[in-house]
């Protein structure tokens, strides 16, 4: 057995593919961490259910950095839902994962996998956008894309198709290189997190994934 959390990892590498550069890919730790995600919201039956990609062009507002603006998109987006909760549209946690790509040739994007029924898509679609308009105003409408997610397992393999070469194998993946990131490459919501997987075991004696 692996004597440390380094030595696992090894052992799930396919032999004779090389690593690529830490900044450059998606760590195993973090594709598994998007895996459990998915399949914690599907086990706990609050599965995530709408999907956006947002595709961040030079165009953007002097002062914003695609990072810092999809951030406050996804706070904004958090507190749209927690409001509907309390006025008893909504309820549960506010569930959601995303990754970061930029892809040789292409522009940085994050796509994002978050739960909004039973609210609408339409107006989720429009809130973001409203954001946009005021943050960055120049970033053309074709930027943003808010449709269902349907098999969401499939979804959650797509987004972390960056992994790591030598561990795509491990984790049934098909990897394909997602460029340099440099800052976090991942952001998952603690409900989906291993805390809250953890405290569902407890409750509920079930496996979290």
């Amino acid at each position: 057995m692996p004597t440390s959390l380094k030595g696992m990892w090894r052992s799930s590498m396919t032999a004779g593919v090389p690593q690529l550069p830490k900044g450059e890919c998606l760590r195993p730790e973090s594709a598994r961490a998007l895996l459990h995600a998915e399949r914690f919201a599907r086990k706990a039956l609050s599965p995530l259910d709408t999907a956006i990609t947002i595709e961040f062009s030079s165009a953007l507002a002097s002062s914003a950095q695609p990072y810092a603006l999809f951030r406050k998109i996804w706070q904004n987006t958090q507190r749209a839902w927690k409001y509907r909760v309390g006025q008893g549209l909504a309820h549960g946690t506010f569930d959601a994962m995303a990754v970061w790509e930029k892809p040789l040739g292409g522009p940085i994007h994050v796509h994002w996998l978050l739960r909004w029924s039973p609210l609408d898509q339409d107006d989720l679609d429009k809130r973001i956008r409203r954001t946009l308009k005021k943050l960055a105003p120049n970033m053309p409408s074709r930027c943003l894309l808010v449709q269902p997610a349907t098999t969401t397992s499939k979804l959650a393999k797509y987004m972390a198709k960056g992994i790591d070469a030598p561990y795509a194998n491990h984790f049934y993946l098909n990897h394909s290189p997602q460029g340099q990131i440099n800052h976090r490459r991942i952001i998952i919501s603690r409900s989906l997190g291993p805390a809250a997987r953890k405290i569902y075991q407890q409750k509920t004696g079930l496996s979290p994934i």
